[in-house]
């Protein structure tokens, strides 16, 4: 089934599933924002050009950490690999990076996990993503989502580009979460890892009631029922 398929088969039948429990998965930034209420948004722009350790807290209290892997991050900004990153900020310049080719050493390898945390109990997350090369890996990432410390929903995400350009991806749960746990993967462990940059990584506590979620289908990629 291709993407426009199942997009289509889901507008009858999203209400149902997404009251009955389960996540909704949205690849449009727009549509994302009317199924959510309130959003806080870390740009990265207040943060200094760096590598920078993990774990980490920015200034909107986003932490991200490094679960698995051995990439390293940084604060960056342009493109200087050549690798597609991208800012995504209306006049904005910087984004979190993971993985970097130091020269005269070894690419840094592997799958790895970024956990994204958010301080309390959330019910809607989103950003953007570009460098993405899933062609590469499993053609698409994992994802799992926690309360506590207890899985609240685990999948796969398809991947919705070949690679290099920037992809939005926004998760909207019926159950709360307190930690978004984004694996890239890559089908051989001594494979180079897939570095990538993420912007504009947003999340919101409440999603807007069911009934104005009916106004906004068009970006709606999957839905998943719980079991």
């Amino acid at each position: 089934m291709n993407l426009c398929t199942i997009t289509l088969a889901m507008l009858a039948t999203t209400t149902a599933l997404t009251n009955a429990g389960g996540l909704s998965i949205y690849d449009n930034r727009a549509d994302f924002n009317i199924n959510t209420g309130p959003q806080t948004i870390e740009d990265f722009e207040a943060e200094q050009l760096a590598q920078i350790a993990m774990p980490s807290v920015f200034s909107s209290g986003l932490g991200a950490n490094l679960f698995n892997g051995s990439v390293t991050s940084y604060i960056e900004a342009g493109d200087p690999d050549g690798y597609g990153f991208q800012n995504t900020t209306a006049g904005g310049r910087k984004y979190l990076r993971f993985g970097h080719n130091i020269p005269g050493a070894a690419g840094e390898t592997g799958s790895y996990s970024v956990d994204f945390t958010f301080g309390q109990a959330v019910q809607a997350f989103g950003f953007d993503i570009s460098g993405f090369q899933p062609q590469d890996g499993a053609d698409g990432f994992n994802l799992t989502l926690f309360s506590n410390g207890q899985i609240v929903e685990d999948l796969f995400v398809p991947a919705t580009q070949n690679g290099f350009d920037v992809e939005f991806f926004g998760f909207v749960a019926d159950a709360s979460f307190d930690t978004a746990r984004v694996n890239i993967p890559v089908l051989n462990t001594n494979s180079t890892a897939d570095y990538v940059a993420f912007d504009e990584v947003t999340w919101s506590t409440v999603p807007t009631p069911a009934s104005a979620s009916l106004l906004a289908l068009g970006g709606l990629i999957a839905t998943r029922r719980k079991r």
